[in-house]
């Protein structure tokens, strides 16, 4: 243990009047590890540094400054047990400072050979705290990984660009983030490959550009033949024929084949095979694919496709029903930060826009429509922008001055 610890540990001791059987007694570490910790034969570990100040009655972090020492064998190099444990610790409570101080430590090393070592270990807590689910802690440490890797074609390097890609893919730098990925995609392994393949179909899933959706589906429907990839891609490769003009047999022989994978996706078959009728104008499915999907937990990702179904058979008085039976769960998906259902929402403020045109209310309808419009091209979502300026142009004669202004700001 380093001076500055050990005599702030001795004084909390003296103030407590405690002795090292009291500080065992009260921090329930065993007494044989508290006296070879104070007499330097045995490293003070992270886990019993924070029952001895939990014991003091002190903050967690209380100590945490002076641990950084510690994390140095007698050589004056990291040791790598205590320096994971010590950065994921402090990167996934918030310790911001501290985390900066160990990394800068880290950081400073002089020796090439040294230096890329420690930026494993970076690349570890990294790695440890995406898998926990702690993806905003983990960004920064990707980044370091990114900005001071040496070996530009490296595993360890590709796998960084990629988890940086999967945590920033909801936001405005996800296109230039997978710009990066895909440069990489040669270095990666296979199982973290398969990840980038279907991260890559769903980013591109998101914005409708179709071809892109066909070719990555495709590129990780050859790299599995069973399981929950191989089904996303089977189903990632139908939504894209319907949209590139594949037939309805290409589609539902698609739809079959994964819908024999489990009890999961031969439940979601059933769904899109009547979605796929749907598409393809057999309209008249509209109240199975109803019958469907009312009971479901997931009925909002149908919601949108029912109501234009309604309209577009001029079946306004559905409409309306669904609109009002189903208020709650459209109040939901209207608030919520999932993005299944941001993205259903998206697609049922379309819908509506066509309820309301059809009733005539032309005002409201376009002010849902451009305000659609807006959020698609936000996002990226060509396809929808697209759709949006048909329908205003269907209803142009019908627009107010102030939304033929903000659909020519659109259009810039």
């Amino acid at each position: 243990m380093n001076q500055t610890l050990f005599f702030r540990l001795e004084q909390f001791m003296q103030e407590k009047k405690w002795s090292k059987t009291d500080l065992a007694k009260h921090s329930g570490i065993h007494l044989s590890d508290i006296s070879r910790i104070f007499n330097h034969k045995q490293p003070l570990s992270l886990q019993i540094l924070d029952a001895i100040t939990k014991a003091f009655g002190l903050e967690e972090a209380a100590l945490y400054t002076d641990y950084i020492e510690e994390c140095f064998n007698e050589n004056q190099h990291l040791d790598k047990r205590r320096t994971i444990q010590f950065l994921y610790k402090c990167a996934s409570e918030g310790f911001e400072q501290l985390s900066h101080s160990i990394l800068n430590a880290i950081l400073e090393e002089k020796s090439k050979t040294i230096r890329n070592k420690n930026l494993m270990y970076i690349f570890s807590v990294a790695e440890m705290l995406f898998k926990d689910g702690k993806e905003k802690e983990a960004y920064p440490l990707y980044e370091i990984i990114i900005e001071t890797m040496p070996n530009r074609f490296s595993e360890t390097l590709a796998i960084s660009y990629l988890r940086r890609f999967h945590i920033v893919r909801l936001t405005e730098e996800g296109q230039q983030a997978l710009s990066y990925v895909l440069e990489q995609l040669a270095y990666m392994p296979i199982d973290v490959k398969m990840d980038a393949y279907f991260w890559i179909t769903a980013f591109y899933y998101r914005r409708e550009q179709w071809r892109e959706v066909l070719y990555y589906a495709e590129k990780l429907e050859a790299m599995v033949n069973d399981g929950e990839y191989y089904g996303r891609a089977l189903q990632y490769k139908s939504f894209a024929l319907r949209r590139l003009g594949g037939s309805l047999d290409e589609v539902l022989s698609l739809t079959d084949r994964y819908a024999q994978i489990n009890e999961f996706f031969a439940d979601i078959a059933v769904g899109n095979r009547l979605v796929a009728l749907l598409d393809y104008d057999f309209l008249e499915y509209v109240d199975e694919y109803l019958i469907w999907l009312e009971n479901r937990d997931d009925i909002y990702m149908g919601l949108p496709r029912l109501l234009e179904t309604y309209v577009e058979l001029d079946r306004l008085d559905n409409a309306e029903t669904l609109l009002k039976r189903f208020k709650p769960v459209i109040d939901d998906i209207s608030v919520s930060k999932e993005f299944f259902k941001q993205q259903a929402y998206l697609r049922y403020r379309y819908a509506l826009s066509l309820y309301l045109c059809k009733c005539k209310c032309f005002q409201e309808g376009m002010n849902e429509l451009l305000e659609v419009a807006n959020s698609a091209k936000k996002i990226g979502n060509m396809e929808m922008l697209k759709r949006c300026f048909f329908v205003f142009w269907t209803y142009r004669d019908h627009v107010t001055i102030e939304q033929d202004v903000k659909y020519k700001q659109l259009l810039h």
